[in-house]
């Protein structure tokens, strides 16, 4: 079974499980009924920004839906301070998109306050990318290998070359595309949205 298939099977047994219809998760995540069905049925993958709003819309973290394992039961707690949680070379949740193969570390540490991901970038240019991506909470980007243009709503657009890095709202609107002769490839950890209660 594809990692594409695996998430939309969670997807619709945490939608079913908080007694959803494609409907009601649309309303609460702003998420088109089409893009939740599509995504459920395995024939598409979900964008960092769109799994953020499911996430918000289900009131799940993103670890429910990135690794499967449902964790509402201990959502109240607060995160313990001595977990370790090692993520070797390869291991992972990969989702891949029109614009990023994002590579999930650590993807079943639950109540954790930053999501680390590894993404390499696909598209070579803001009109091949499309519409910029917003969601919630902050991120920091490294870049890791090749260089990038970060595009934003409010700010020109901004080269990073290796070892350069940003930090920057992700409510506001913004993707990174790949510049120069290779693929780039970022680090970006992201904190995790406040999930609202119900």
């Amino acid at each position: 079974m594809s990692y594409k298939s695996e998430v939309g099977q969670r997807l619709r047994t945490l939608r079913k499980a908080g007694q959803l219809t494609l409907a009601d998760l649309a309303s609460r995540s702003g998420v088109s009924v089409s893009t939740i069905s599509k995504i459920e049925n395995g024939a598409l993958s979900p964008t960092l920004d769109v799994i953020l709003k499911l996430c918000d819309g289900l009131s799940v973290q993103i670890g429910d839906l990135v690794s499967g394992t449902d964790n509402r039961a201990t959502k109240e707690m607060t995160a313990p301070n001595s977990r370790l949680a090692p993520a070797y070379k390869g291991e992972g949740a990969l989702i891949s998109t029109e614009n990023y193969d994002y590579f999930y570390l650590c993807p079943d540490v639950k109540n954790k306050f930053i999501v680390p991901i590894l993404a390499k970038l696909k598209a070579r240019d803001l009109k091949s990318f499309g519409e910029l991506f917003r969601h919630g909470g902050e991120e920091f980007l490294y870049v890791l290998e090749g260089s990038v243009e970060v595009h934003t709503e409010h700010y020109e657009p901004l080269i990073l070359h290796k070892g350069d890095s940003v930090y920057l709202d992700s409510q506001m609107a913004h993707g990174y595309v790949s510049t120069g002769e290779g693929q780039a490839e970022v680090l970006c950890i992201c904190t995790e949205p406040q999930v609202q209660s119900v």
